[in-house]
């Protein structure tokens, strides 16, 4: 097996195509035999110590070969050492090599229907490359798109933006995850920043239809929340919202964005925005 191996680092070395890598790979499987039309390949740190000063050239290699053994879905059972292949075996060859952890994440995800075997996989690639903005993006896309769950999105969209160069998207994805989360001041007060700061008109435009619509659903909800604290203090409904200021349960009465005042039936208590949303929202 060891001679099988040096042999295969030499021709590692001068390979410069999938299709070497493919014929190198092929010499390190099993014998033919029950089994065999599986993948097997040593651990990432056996090879690294067989290959001093080529890890970099057998991670390339086997990463090249994996993009072709993956395009073939006919076996059935191809996904049985997805795991194995990136992170056991090309991230711990390289764990600076970028492109395998993406690549690897998306084939778990996508194909293979295992997220969170690709989060893993990212995680493992966000601590080796703490300057990639890209793998902590796609970590929370996947919580996002596909999980469904922001309060992990949102963290990890924390992380790639404290990456220098993380690209401005991730701003607004992670004050969307906010709202989806329900905490809709803290979306308001992410977007209101976006808009504040953008350069750009598409993402002013952009920024300004959530900032309208978070206002709207916010304001409502502040001011249901004190006329219902109002009631339960004095027994009855404010007579007028300026009455909820007087009472010192809020410091000011907040209009709608357009400066129209909101809506407020004495008599019920209720209170409405006459605005419409822009984004199609329900009120709250």
């Amino acid at each position: 097996m060891l001679r099988r191996l040096s042999v295969a680092v030499l021709m590692l070395a001068a390979a410069v195509s999938a299709g070497s890598a493919q014929r190198v790979l092929d010499s390190m499987q099993p014998p033919e035999g029950a089994g065999s039309h599986l993948l097997y390949l040593p651990s990432g740190k056996y090879l690294r110590a067989l290959a001093p000063g080529y890890r970099e050239v057998l991670a390339d290699l086997i990463y090249l070969w994996s993009i072709q053994f993956y395009s073939d879905y006919a076996p059935a059972d191809r996904y049985v050492y997805l795991d194995h292949i990136y992170s056991g075996v090309i991230t711990e060859l390289d764990p600076r090599y970028e492109d395998p952890y993406l690549v690897g994440a998306m084939i778990m995800a996508l194909e293979a229907k295992d997220v969170e075997m690709a989060l893993r996989l990212l995680d493992k690639g966000i601590a080796a490359n703490p300057d990639n903005w890209l793998m902590p993006f796609e970590a929370g896309f996947y919580c996002y798109d596909t999980l469904h769950d922001y309060r992990r999105a949102a963290a990890y969209f924390d992380r790639a933006l404290k990456v220098p160069g993380v690209h401005p998207v991730v701003r607004r994805l992670r004050a969307e995850m906010f709202n989806k989360l329900g905490d809709k001041r803290t979306s308001l007060r992410l977007w209101l920043q976006i808009f504040e700061t953008a350069h750009d008109e598409y993402v002013r435009s952009v920024a300004f239809h959530h900032v309208h619509d978070l206002k709207l659903q916010v304001d409502v909800d502040t001011l249901r929340t004190a006329l219902d604290a109002y009631r339960g203090e004095r027994g009855s409904w404010a007579a007028a919202l300026g009455d909820l200021v007087k009472a010192g349960i809020i410091d000011s009465v907040p209009v709608q964005p357009g400066g129209d005042p909101y809506l407020y039936n004495r008599r019920t208590g209720q209170v409405r925005a006459t605005e419409r949303f822009l984004l199609l929202r329900s009120g709250s």
